[in-house]
């Protein structure tokens, strides 16, 4: 099985970057001057995301995506919480196909988010976009690259030494890859990472077993694409954490009645569901000694 390799060459990136324009009609929270929370005290420090946008484009790093959480009203004020996504056209991870050429796998992305609200600093995540399907998976664990500035302390260099230290990271998260692509797993542990969709999607707690009937298994671990056809941990994760953050499987609800799984649309539910299923993965990966 041919493994993948990490490129800092540039080719004609297919993705269609956002001007700043894009980026304020999707989530205009970013360019907010002011916080959006009216009980921080008169000594909170607002660096805006918009500054960061602009210091990461002199670095390379092009916004592809930005969302925001709808502004919720409680006891403290008013949050603003939003995520944006950066890919740079000259590093990615490719692989070879069936007649040996050389293809892009996916793009390393970094994951900005932040508030203007006194809750939240920048934190910064690694991702990567997959091209076969168009989806995003969020890979960032205590082993890999996840850091984060406060308002106060934000300056270009920090930032500079931020994605340094992620591009760093990427090729470990390569040799990850390449190593799960060449372990062939077995039907017990396909079951066995499906169920996890399950219990992340419903947020069962780790120690109640959880129920799935076999149709819904067969549902989750059914590719979507020819592409997709495989046994081993790369692909059957890939898989697994489509349906988790797109949904399209149906399970049995609490009235015993089959649903449609839709798809996640919470900022904060796709980080922390990519990086649970992620973690899942990782234990199915043999120890090395």
């Amino acid at each position: 099985m041919a493994d993948t390799m990490l490129s800092f060459g540039n080719d004609n990136l297919s993705n269609v970057f956002l001007t700043n324009e894009d980026i304020k009609s999707k989530c205009p929270v970013a360019f907010l001057k002011t916080p959006t929370n009216p009980n921080v005290s008169d000594k909170y420090v607002q660096a805006n995301t918009e500054t960061v946008i602009n210091d990461l484009r002199k670095l390379g790093w092009l916004p592809v995506e930005a969302k925001q959480c709808r502004a919720k009203r409680n006891s403290s004020g008013i949050r603003s919480f939003h995520m944006l996504c950066f890919q740079n056209p000259d590093v990615k991870i490719t692989k070879k196909d069936s007649d040996g050429n050389e293809t892009v796998d996916c793009y390393p992305r970094i994951i900005l988010t932040n508030g203007h609200d006194g809750f939240n600093s920048f934190k910064f995540m690694v991702g990567l976009f997959r091209l076969v399907c168009s989806n995003g998976l969020v890979v960032s664990t205590n082993e890999m690259a996840n850091f984060s500035i406060r308002h106060i302390n934000y300056d270009f260099e920090t930032l500079r030494e931020i994605v340094k230290k992620t591009i760093d990271e990427v090729p470990n998260i390569v040799c990850k890859m390449n190593d799960m692509r060449n372990i062939i797993i077995t039907n017990e542990d396909k079951i066995k990472l499906a169920r996890e969709v399950v219990r992340i999607r419903k947020n069962i707690p780790e120690n109640i077993e959880v129920g799935v009937d076999d149709d819904t298994l067969l549902d989750i671990l059914s590719p979507v694409r020819n592409e997709d056809n495989g046994n081993d941990l790369w692909t059957v994760f890939n898989i697994c954490q489509e349906k988790l953050i797109k949904g399209g499987f149906s399970s049995i609800n609490k009235q015993n009645k089959q649903r449609k799984q839709r798809s996640i649309t919470s900022i904060r539910k796709d980080i922390d569901y990519n990086q649970k299923l992620w973690n899942k993965a990782m234990e199915l990966m043999p120890v090395m000694v």
